[in-house]
């Protein structure tokens, strides 16, 4: 249940009101109040300065400003420091009903993940293990070992970095884990309902397609998560990515190894009747249809820019706008988790409109030739959009604690 926000403003130590916050908004904008004045509602435990309440200043997102203080030194300083295994115990631990940290001991300081790393490294000697293995041994048993690796690796590990990132601890790992694997089936599937509506209308049509797919997916599984806390929105939302990554990299791996296994069983076949021709096939087709290949690919693209970056861009931005919905009252007391207030919100739209666009350059014929290019500028985009909503997040964070009296 959304409960609307009602406010008092304290002055000389009198009280007025309530206002709700596009009261307050309205007062604020004709001069009537300042940003310094102090609000104060029921269950808090002190007053807060009006400026610092979410959505009263509906021109700017403040996203930008809350960047200051960001270092990606300080960001992944502790990938080279020494852990125990009991560190990785404590991060996976949180999230239950008994291990969720209060309010009071969340840190509001940007977080430097470091766990990612050490699996990133795992999945690359697993990969080149098993790859060395198969080739050396030519046991045909280790190739879904590797495809497995191959595929699922990255995107994992992907989603192991925005569970770190999320200081709030507030989703176990196993609720998480349930996101992913329901999430992402259920993404898979509503992208293959929406492609066979609007079939024939060419490959730019993936971008929205698939991002409402996977937008959508989320928010059916998150149910008691939709909390309008930017963080969980984020992580929740890079879990469906990754997932729907894994299993189309799995896709694409499988497709190329079937058509590698047709070219080299028509080679053999056309060796018999001209040997030199069919060794040519045989050296163009593990030239181009290579799974290993592929799988390299694929790591490379989802590690930079991918549906675990964009997907949880769009989670992020939903369960920002709805949070500052909230806030201002425009939600009331709806309890529906797709809210259509929040789908047309021009924040929502502003924000989620940036990785729909990055999916269809990339899917764009624009920059084919320089593709690393085309590489890094979806990367930076993507992952600059994410820095924004995890600095809005901490700031929701401050702002929770400053609410609390903390």
């Amino acid at each position: 249940m959304c409960n609307i926000e009602q406010y008092f403003l304290l002055r000389d130590g009198e009280s007025y009101g309530p206002y709700m916050v596009p009261q307050l908004r309205d007062m604020l904008a004709s001069g009537e109040l300042k940003r310094e004045d102090r609000i104060w509602r029921e269950g808090m435990r002190g007053s807060m300065a009006l400026g610092s309440l979410p959505g009263i200043e509906p021109h700017s997102d403040g996203l930008w400003a809350e960047l200051k203080g960001f270092s990606f030194i300080s960001f992944f300083s502790e990938i080279f420091r020494r852990h125990t295994s009991a560190d990785i115990e404590d991060c996976f631990g949180a999230g239950t009903s008994r291990t969720t940290p209060s309010l009071n001991e969340v840190s509001t300081v940007w977080p430097a993940p470091w766990i990612f790393s050490r699996l990133i490294l795992v999945c690359l000697v697993l990969y080149f293990g098993f790859n060395w293995a198969s080739t050396q041994f030519q046991n045909p048993l280790l190739i879904p070992a590797l495809i497995f690796i191959g595929n699922f690796g990255i995107p994992f590990c992907l989603f192991v970095l925005f569970y770190e990132i999320n200081v709030r601890r507030d989703v176990s790992i196993y609720s998480a884990g349930v996101m992913m694997m329901t999430g992402s089936m259920l993404s898979l599937i509503f992208s293959l309902i929406l492609f066979a509506f609007w079939r024939g209308k060419g490959v730019l049509w993936a971008g929205p397609i698939e991002e409402s797919a996977k937008l959508l997916a989320v928010l059916l599984v998150a149910h008691s998560k939709c909390n309008g806390r930017i963080l969980t929105g984020l992580l929740l939302g890079a879990a469906v990515g990754a997932g729907f990554a894994a299993f189309e990299s799995a896709g694409y791996t499988f497709m190329h190894l079937r058509n590698l296994v047709a070219y080299h069983t028509a080679a053999d076949i056309l060796s018999q009747a001209d040997p030199r021709m069919g060794q040519v096939v045989h050296q163009l087709a593990a030239q181009s249809l290579s799974p290993d290949i592929v799988m390299r690919y694929r790591a490379v693209f989802t590690s930079i820019a991918g549906h675990t970056q964009w997907t949880a861009a769009i989670a992020g931005a939903y369960w920002l706008v709805w949070s500052r919905l909230r806030r201002e009252g425009t939600l009331g007391h709806a309890t529906a988790i797709v809210n259509f207030n929040v789908l047309q919100d021009w924040r929502f739209l502003k924000l989620a409109s940036v990785p729909v666009i990055v999916h269809m350059f990339w899917n764009s014929s624009l920059l084919d030739t320089f593709p690393l290019l085309k590489l890094v500028l979806c990367g930076i985009v993507s992952w600059a959009l994410i820095l924004l909503l995890l600095a809005a997040g901490l700031a929701q964070v401050r702002e929770a604690r400053e609410r609390a009296g903390l």
